[in-house]
């Protein structure tokens, strides 16, 4: 019907499509928010790490079936990480328009291309979620699926043994905590054998208020600046032993199927900032002819009609995944 030729305007393209959403979308999410993943498109559906001598790279993506990158070195491996692939289907039918275009017109081009970017939107928030679900995982050494499933265990890829949860005996007035924070920073800098920026702590919600609660942490800022913070309620975000701790905030957009939030309420992840190729993103290309080996975006667009001309079906994909280069370097804390 000439009614439908409207699709074939180019603003409808799997291109311009799929532009509009990468332009609008946004970020919700500390981790995603922190800026410590480094983000990058690459043109293959897989990523290598590379480890040298007991330290981890990474290893430039080659096309496939074609030579690969080579080396000399002795004790150098190369671990491979598929790309996982989360897709959201929908539709934009007839009817939605029915009443704001006239029929046989393209007057009204942009009605029906916001009805399609809303949608495509919405489904690109929640793939923005579940980027941030991943970088969770990859904080934590294990990226999962928000229903649990393991995509990738850290520890066990690069064959090291789980770094061993510290307790800072928060329930104990008589503990030092400084001392107990400070042994975390040296463990850390022992493991990454590097210079680094500085250290920040995701924490669950009584850990972040036992900690600041603590007598040996307000003796500490009393001697300080912190005189005035002490008497105010517990702050999102304050520093305490040369680290920077930052509450996690919780709730049904940050909590698992399984009913757990991201972070526990009485633990806290420490994770290394300002070392290059640490944390690191990956976007690959969607699984469409126009996208087969190009650089990867974060979010893909596409549309096509449906039968008998109903309406028109959406896809929006993500190809993503997020890794610590270094799992090593990761510290879970505990309250208790």
């Amino acid at each position: 019907m000439p009614g439908m030729n409207i699709f074939n305007d180019d603003a409808f393209s799997v291109v311009s499509l799929t532009a509009a959403v990468n332009h609008e979308h946004y970020r919700p999410g500390q981790i995603s928010e922190g800026g410590v993943f480094e983000e990058e498109g690459v043109a293959t559906t897989s990523v290598w790490i590379e480890e040298r001598d007991g330290k981890l790279g990474l290893v430039e993506p080659s096309q496939r079936g074609a030579t690969g990158e080579t080396t000399g070195d002795h004790g150098r491996t190369a671990i491979p990480f598929a790309v996982p692939h989360y897709q959201r289907d929908d539709s934009v039918l007839a009817d939605e328009v029915q009443n704001v275009r006239a029929f046989g017109s393209e007057g009204d081009l942009e009605t029906v291309l916001d009805r399609v970017n809303s949608k495509a939107r919405r489904h690109a928030q929640d793939l923005t979620m579940t980027l941030e679900h991943q970088r969770v995982g990859a904080i934590k050494g294990i990226v999962a699926t928000k229903s649990g499933a393991i995509l990738e265990n850290l520890y066990t890829r690069f064959g090291i043994a789980i770094p061993a949860a510290v307790s800072l005996e928060l329930d104990v007035d008589a503990t030092d905590v400084g001392k107990l924070v400070d042994s975390v920073r040296y463990s850390i800098e022992d493991s990454l054998d590097a210079n680094y920026d500085g250290l920040h702590v995701y924490t669950g919600r009584d850990f972040h208020t036992a900690l600041w609660r603590h007598k040996s942490v307000k003796e500490t800022l009393l001697s300080h600046a912190g005189a005035v913070e002490l008497r105010m309620a517990t702050p999102d975000v304050f520093e305490f032993g040369s680290m920077t701790f930052e509450r996690y905030r919780t709730g049904s957009a940050a909590t698992t199927a399984l009913g757990a939030p991201y972070i526990a309420a009485d633990e806290a992840r420490v994770i290394v900032k300002g070392v290059p190729g640490l944390f690191i993103t990956r976007f690959a290309p969607a699984d469409y002819e126009e996208t087969v080996n190009t650089i990867g975006l974060p979010f893909y667009v596409k549309q096509e009609q449906k039968p008998f001309n109903k309406g028109r079906d959406l896809q929006v994909q993500m190809n993503a995944i997020s890794l610590c280069t270094r799992p090593s370097t990761l510290r879970k804390l505990t309250l208790t």
